[in-house]
């Protein structure tokens, strides 16, 4: 009986270990490379960091105080962001140079669908700051800085969060050109860290925006 039993749990491991392998596509991403969590670590940060800092400022006016100007904090911090975001896109495209390469993608019409997913991506991230202004892009509502009027011109008119799908669309169109798995893998970290972040800033802006309504 105990022979019989062994040999079952034997013939089980086996199975499970079969199934593991049968995946429906080869994995080609390596999670030794120290590329990758760097990059992840990153996508993660920004969107903490603007959260964090524009939290204290509308707390504490700590960047006003700092700069002894709303307008000139409120700058700072979106010059930060911007070189935050260089460096972000920095480190995901060396991840994704330092990744396997996924034969899959390598045809001629997914090239041009990444080409077409980045001009997308552009098309909303500079249409809504033009719609929103240097001061609407970068959390100026944090700083008191405040807009008359709720945003409805292209691309709000069509979207929630436009200038987060463009980037996210920006970083699908460079992961198909360049034909890597790695970057599918991090486009969805980054839907993900950006869902989270906007289901913040969404309450919050709500709030800062009721508080202006009863004064």
């Amino acid at each position: 009986m105990k022979t019989f039993q062994a040999c079952s749990a034997s013939y089980n491991i086996f199975q499970l270990r079969h199934f593991q392998m049968e995946l429906p596509f080869d994995l080609k991403i390596s999670i030794q490379d120290a590329n990758l969590w760097f990059s992840m670590l990153t996508i993660m940060f920004n969107p903490l960091f603007w959260n964090v800092v524009a939290r204290l400022e509308y707390r504490h006016h700590t960047l006003t105080k700092v700069f002894r100007s709303p307008q000139r904090g409120c700058i700072f911090l979106g010059a930060t962001i911007f070189s935050l975001g260089l460096f972000r896109d920095y480190r995901f495209n060396i991840a994704l140079d330092s990744q396997p390469k996924w034969p899959v993608l390598y045809e001629n019409w997914i090239l041009l669908l990444g080409y077409g997913c980045i001009l997308f991506g552009l098309t909303l991230v500079l249409t809504s700051y033009w719609a929103l202004g240097f001061y609407g892009t970068f959390l100026g509502d944090y700083f008191g800085i405040l807009m008359d009027r709720r945003v409805t011109e292209f691309p709000f008119n069509i979207f929630n969060d436009p200038m987060y799908l463009g980037s996210t669309f920006s970083f699908l169109g460079t992961s198909l050109i360049k034909a890597s798995q790695t970057g599918i893998f991090l486009t969805i970290f980054v839907i993900i860290c950006y869902r989270i972040a906007t289901s913040f800033e969404g309450r919050f802006t709500a709030y800062i925006y009721s508080q202006k309504r009863k004064t």
